[in-house]
């Protein structure tokens, strides 16, 4: 495929979506397709073979947890509600190829791969139940995965996840998380070895995360994580 040739609109729907650059609507209108397109499917476990295949030469430390939605505005900068004409020329600079490949590992949806099984789960609800946020937790992968059940943060704020180890002095930021979809996403192995045992907490931060690394605002609900078998059998 050249620098210059637009490729195909289902194509470019399925590597931006790859990428994680659709907004909320297209996001949702292509899973719904997902659902009863093998072709589309095709191409979505195409891009994911594309750009892990670039990512040999990025280096293996993934962006932490509390950046992704800085990283995620700063790769979308107007490219989900543009039209699909543009091209891939971009593809030809190493470090937008770089950066694209580190949202990829961060922000994979990894339809290819084995269905999510969370062996711990913790549930969210504040005092008033205006905010309920169900989370699990797979050791296949380190992958977290929220979903979102109730409640919407204040117009410049956002939901940010906390993890409080047993032993540890300080909360461990899971990062800002979209409070109108599920995402999963992959802990570090350090974060990993909080959760067993651990605590989940979500507080009220400014839009992007907190500033200073710790929680800054209300915290708005506490939970231990438990056997994700108990909550399944409940």
């Amino acid at each position: 495929m050249s620098d210059q040739q637009e490729i195909p609109e289902d194509e470019a729907l399925a590597a931006e979506y790859v990428l994680r650059l659709l907004d909320v609507d297209a996001e949702q209108a292509f899973e719904a397709r997902l659902k009863n397109e093998p072709e589309l499917r095709e191409l979505v476990q195409f891009w994911e073979a594309e750009f892990a295949a670039l990512a040999v030469d990025v280096p293996e430390e993934v962006p932490s947890p509390s950046i992704r939605s800085k990283l995620l505005a700063e790769l979308s900068g107007g490219q989900a509600s543009a039209k699909r004409s543009w091209t891939w020329g971009w593809l030809a600079f190493p470090g937008l190829a770089a950066v694209a490949v580190a949202a990829f590992l961060v922000f994979s949806p990894m339809l290819s791969g084995p269905a999510f099984d969370p062996t711990l789960h913790a549930t969210l609800i504040s005092e008033d139940g205006a905010v309920h946020i169900e989370a699990g937790y797979s050791p296949d992968g380190n992958l977290f995965k929220v979903i979102p059940e109730q409640g919407e943060p204040a117009t410049g704020r956002a939901f940010e996840l906390w993890v409080i180890g047993a032993e540890a002095q300080a909360p461990v930021s899971l990062g800002v998380i979209p409070a109108d979809r599920e995402s999963l996403f992959e802990i570090t192995p350090e974060i990993a070895a909080l959760i067993d045992g651990g605590t989940l907490a979500v507080s009220d931060e400014p839009e992007g995360g907190s500033p200073t690394g710790a929680p800054t605002g209300a915290i708005l609900a506490v939970d231990e994580f438990f056997d994700a078998d108990l909550f399944r059998s409940g």
